[in-house]
C-alpha cells in the first residue's frame, strides 16, 4: 500500500488529504499544527514542522504534498515554510522515506515579477521583489530530482467568493482602460493539478497551477455583474486592490501538454459553480 503525507491541511492541503483519502490502496496522512479537525479516511497528525520533531511521522512515505502557507507576510514566515521546513522534509523522506518518493510543492506565481501584461512561462526570469517570493524561489532550488513545484495562481473557490461579493455589494470599482492581468486557479483544480502532477512519470521540475484564461480584473468584474444583475462601478484611476497581484498573463501550456484537463477552464466556470451553490462570500 502507498503512503502519502500531506504537510499543512489548511484549505488546498484539505482537499488533496481527503480526495486521496478516496483512492484505494492509499494510506493517507495529514499532519497540521492543531488538533481538533477531522478528514474522513485521513490519519491526522499534529506536528510543527518548522521547528518541531518530525519523529512523529510515519516512515516509508512514498509522496509529500507541502501545502503549508506562511502564518504571515513576513520575511521569516515565508522563510520558515519554503526553505526550512522544505528542506526537514526532504531530508526526512531521504531518511525514512521509500526508494524514489517524491515532494510535491505548492508555490506561487508570485515569484514572477512581470508587470506589463507579458505572457510568463516556466521558463521565465523569477526576480521577485518581495522578499517572501524570494524565499519560495530559494526553497523551489532545493527540489530534487523528480520533485516537483506547482506555481498557483490566485485560489479561490467554496469559502473564498470575496471577489464576487465585492462585485455585487457594488464595494468594488474598475478601470476598463488600464486594468490589469490577473491569473487564478479553482481551489478544487488546485488539489487536482498537485495529485496529476505526482502521478507523471516524468514530471518536468515546474508547474504553473493557473486555469486557461488570463483576464483583466474589469472582464471577471464586468462578467459578474452581468450574472450577478447588478451595476459596476467605474473609475478612471488606478485599480488599487488586494485582488492585484501584478499585471501578467501566466501561461499553463506545460500542464496542458501534459494531459491535465480542468475542472473549471476558466473563471466563468468556476464562478458560475460557487454562485449556482450559494455560497456566501467570506
Amino acid at each position: 500500500m502507498e503512503r502519502v503525507l500531506i504537510a499543512g491541511c489548511g484549505y488546498v492541503g484539505s482537499k488533496v488529504a481527503s480526495d486521496l483519502a478516496l483512492v484505494p490502496n492509499l494510506e493517507v496522512f495529514g499532519v497540521r499544527r492543531s488538533e481538533g479537525v477531522r478528514l474522513e479516511g485521513v490519519h491526522l497528525i499534529a506536528a510543527d514542522i518548522v521547528n518541531g520533531s518530525l519523529a512523529v511521522l510515519p516512515a516509508g512515505i512514498d509522496r509529500i504534498f507541502l501545502c503549508a502557507s506562511p502564518n504571515d507576510s513576513s520575511s521569516q514566515a515565508y522563510e520558515d515554510i519554503y526553505v526550512r521546513s522544505l528542506s526537514r522534509l526532504l531530508e526526512f523522506l531521504e531518511q525514512k522515506g521509500t526508494k524514489g518518493s517524491r515532494l510535491l510543492l505548492t508555490s506561487s506565481t508570485s515569484v514572477y515579477n512581470q508587470g506589463d501584461g507579458e505572457v510568463v512561462t516556466e521558463d521565465s526570469p523569477t526576480e521577485p521583489a518581495s522578499a517572501g517570493s524570494q524565499c519560495i524561489v530559494r526553497g523551489e532550488s532545493l527540489l530534487r530530482r523528480g520533485d516537483t513545484s506547482v506555481r498557483l495562481g490566485g485560489i479561490y473557490g467554496p469559502g473564498r467568493t470575496s471577489f464576487i461579493e465585492s462585485v455585487r455589494r457594488g464595494t468594488m470599482a474598475v478601470n476598463p482602460n488600464a486594468s490589469g492581468y490577473t491569473n487564478r486557479i479553482h481551489r478544487d483544480d488546485a488539489a487536482v493539478i498537485l495529485r496529476f502532477c505526482s502521478g507523471l512519470a516524468q514530471p518536468d521540475r515546474i508547474y504553473n497551477g493557473v486555469d486557461c484564461e488570463s483576464a483583466t480584473r474589469a472582464t471577471v468584474a464586468n462578467w459578474l455583474a452581468v450574472q450577478l444583475g447588478v451595476s459596476l462601478k467605474t473609475t478612471t484611476e488606478g485599480e488599487a486592490s488586494h485582488f492585484l497581484r501584478g499585471n501578467k498573463r501566466v501561461s499553463n501550456q506545460r500542464l496542458l501538454d501534459a494531459g491535465y484537463q480542468f475542472l473549471y477552464p476558466t473563471f466563468r466556470e468556476g464562478y458560475t459553480a460557487l454562485m449556482g451553490s450559494g455560497t456566501n462570500g467570506t
